[in-house]
């Protein structure tokens, strides 16, 4: 694993923009990514940098490859971001949710290369909470996503709430066999939803429209051939 540049920006209700930048991040290590010194004179949490702005959309380029971005809030994903590899984008990634900036909101990232396998899950449910859920598969098997935050399953984090939008990124492509993508199934096995995969290193990943709802003992898994 190398160490990498992440760059990109956040875009305000107003307009304007937050530069972003932090480099010598490590691929596979959760980051905080900061404003880009070259314009802010200093590196800042987005947070401390412009609090009370609303923020709507923005770009966050990882070089080879990337699991997920997120606004972190008092140890909570706040609101989740799609992000990109350079050179394969061509519009803006709108937020699950906009947010108004607080002191110590930070932007968080895992850049990973572009052969990891990590399978990430992004969703917004109909109550406007973001969560992210990953799992690594190593083989042919399930592998079952759980949430970044505590290790729990999507039953037992998103329980009577409705999954409105979601995203699931990984490399596997063909090596997917489970529609595809993700399968949601509730406590019988049964298909509660799926959503489609996208690799970020060969395509823009976009948010999928659903109707999903969790209730508890549901699982999201992916299934691989190899």
């Amino acid at each position: 694993m190398a160490n990498v540049t992440i760059c990109g920006y956040l875009r305000t209700s107003g307009g304007d923009q937050i530069p972003l930048r932090t480099d010598s991040v490590a691929e596979g290590t959760e980051t905080t990514i900061t404003t880009d010194a070259n314009l802010t004179v200093t590196a800042q949490d987005v947070g401390t940098y412009k609090p009370g702005t609303t923020v709507m959309s923005g770009e966050i380029i990882s070089p080879n490859g990337f699991s997920y971005c997120y606004i972190l809030r008092q140890g909570l994903v706040l609101s989740v971001m799609i992000p990109n590899v350079g050179g394969v984008s061509n519009q803006e990634a709108m937020l699950s949710t906009p947010v108004v900036l607080r002191p110590g909101d930070q932007i968080r990232v895992l850049a990973s290369t572009a052969a990891n396998r990590t399978a990430s899950l992004l969703v917004k449910t109909s109550s406007g909470n973001s969560r992210i859920f990953t799992g690594l598969p190593s083989g042919a098997g399930t592998t079952q996503l759980l949430d970044i935050t505590d290790s729990n399953s999507i039953g037992d984090t998103l329980q009577g709430q409705t999954i409105v939008q979601a995203c699931l990124l990984s490399v596997d492509g063909s090596k997917i066999v489970s529609s595809g993508g993700v399968w949601i199934r509730n406590a019988s096995g049964q298909l509660a939803g799926a959503v489609p995969s996208s690799n970020p290193s060969t395509v823009e990943p976009m948010w999928s429209n659903v109707n999903i709802p969790i209730a508890l003992n549901f699982t999201a898994s992916v299934v691989t051939n190899a």
